[in-house]
């Protein structure tokens, strides 16, 4: 009995041999493996002290990739280029399905797949669950659907240049449970929407999105504003662009920036909120760049529009150049020159409010600065030439001041004064013929003398008919003594008039 029981322990010690020795090496590869194309470690869940800036790429492993010499040349699609890994070439949806139904097993972690032609890319497939490092590159993907199954070992994923029109349909989100991924190439496509499920957890992730300019700078922003914002790092963060919308008075214009202009857009948003009045949410973007030396300088565009503003805002970012304040119920402005930050204001569009006059803007630094003064459609009664003195003949055809939508005080002086100044400045007014008079009088440049020129008369209107009365009663009474003295020397008596007149102590003098 107990040289049996013995035989039966040494029997199970042997097969205990036996199948370490067969597992021992699989165990091996596995990790040699992974030290090869350096598979990302399980993420940390403390987060880290000090996050890097945005700008700086993560140095980390690429993801399992083949190049086209290493291309099966026996008959089939795809290759085991080692017990954990798969290469393929030029495939199509179904010889894709297919092949990964024939090579890859339960040991396959890393696959790469070489110009696929596919419409639709369904990663629901339970074949990719067990994948670490997954690639599908340099080929013709329509776009992705479905999701990645729950619980995938996705931990690096290529999927650049290959023409993807969406990566993350509006309804689906395929990247939603990848835990453990740690690395998305994308770059090269026409991708449109940003992956913001990947930012959703708390771990480190590499992306690269370069070559994706149509994607909208508000995902991105939506991706730097959360709280994980700076476990995302951004592989190619020079070459990484997207587009922004850009709204202007009546219509859109879409402008593709680079995604640093984002971290500048951020810190123009706090000094935004900072604008007085307070709650009057204004917008504000980079104008443009701006060369001072070696100092290179980001100037600030405001839109303060449509935000029923009853004075000028104050307070305004540093260094805006550009400031609109169309559509609400101003009548001053007054803060144009008292608030320090109208310094640098070159730009000011103030039209459809209910300004009466330009008369605050004497001798201010935006009257000797600016390059475009646009107060159309207010209350002018009159526009006092002599605040823009000769402001015109300094700037040249650079200038430009429109004024159409007022309706002016129209009298002899705005004949004699307004109407030349506008003929002579028409380069830098554009709209000068729409400055129109009061009561339907018509436009400025219209106006005529004898219509508008009327004074009152007084005597001083007949003064020279006096004069010339005056002249013709002395030449009748010299002749009519120039006749009576005639007739005295040639008949002896004088006429009667000068007969019956009576004798005055100067007569002698005659005599």
């Amino acid at each position: 009995m107990a040289k049996a029981r013995c035989c039966y322990t040494d029997i199970i010690l042997w097969c205990l041999v036996a199948y370490l020795s067969l597992h021992v090496p699989y165990i091996e590869t596995r990790m040699e493996e992974t030290d090869r194309y350096k598979s990302v470690e399980p993420p940390s869940t403390e987060k880290p002290e000090k996050p890097e800036p945005p700008k700086q790429e993560l140095k980390m492993g690429k993801c399992f990739h083949m190049s086209r010499e290493h291309c099966p040349t026996d008959g089939h699609k795809c290759a085991k280029i080692d017990p954990a890994s798969v290469f393929c070439c030029d495939v199509d949806s179904f010889r894709l399905k297919e092949s990964l139904q024939i090579f890859v097993t339960q040991n396959t972690t890393n696959l790469h797949v070489l110009n696929a032609s596919i419409d639709e890319l369904d990663v629901s497939q339970s074949t990719f669950r067990r994948l670490v490092s997954m690639a599908l590159t340099d080929g013709s993907i329509g776009k992705i659907v479905g999701q990645f199954p729950k619980h995938s070992s996705v931990a690096c994923l290529n999927i650049s240049n290959n023409n993807l029109s969406s990566a993350q349909p509006s309804i689906q989100r395929p990247f939603a449970y990848l835990y453990n991924l740690t690395i998305l190439d994308a770059s090269a496509n026409n991708l449109t929407e940003f992956p913001l499920s990947l930012v959703q957890s708390n771990r480190k992730i590499s992306v690269d999105l370069s070559g994706n300019n149509y994607m909208p700078c508000k995902h991105f922003q939506r991706a730097m504003e959360t709280n994980n914002s700076p476990l995302v790092y951004f592989i190619n963060y020079e070459k990484t662009f997207c587009a922004l919308d850009l709204l202007f008075n009546w219509f859109k214009d879409v402008k593709i920036v680079q995604i640093d202009h984002l971290r500048v857009q951020k810190e123009l948003n706090a000094s935004c909120r900072n604008i007085k009045p307070s709650n009057v949410n204004c917008t504000c973007v980079p104008d443009r760049l701006e060369l001072l030396g070696d100092e290179v300088t980001n100037l600030v565009a405001v839109d303060c529009s449509r935000r029923r503003l009853r004075e000028m805002p104050t307070n305004l970012p540093t260094n805006t150049v550009k400031l609109n304040v169309s559509y609400n119920n101003i009548t001053s402005l007054q803060a144009v020159g008292d608030d320090p930050s109208y310094e640098h204001l070159r730009q000011l569009i103030v039209d459809y409010n209910d300004i009466a006059n330009i008369v605050e803007l004497e001798g201010t630094k935006f009257i000797d600065n600016f390059m475009l003064f646009s107060i159309s459609h207010n209350k002018l009664k009159t526009i006092h030439t002599y605040v823009l003195s000769n402001k015109f003949d300094t700037t040249g055809p650079y200038t430009t001041f429109s004024i159409a939508g007022n309706f002016i005080h129209c009298d002899c002086n705005t004949e004699k004064v307004l109407k030349p100044w506008l003929l002579e400045n028409f380069k830098n007014i554009p709209d000068y013929k729409n400055l129109e008079c009061q009561d339907n009088m018509g436009a400025v440049v219209d106006l005529v003398e004898f219509k508008v020129c009327h004074t009152p008369r007084d005597w001083t209107d007949y003064i020279y008919y006096i004069i010339g009365l005056e002249v013709l009663i002395l030449v009748l009474l010299i002749s009519k003594v120039s006749y009576d003295y005639w007739v005295f020397k040639t008949a002896g008596y004088l006429p009667w008039p000068a007969n019956k007149m009576p004798r005055l102590p100067c007569d002698w003098l005659c005599e």
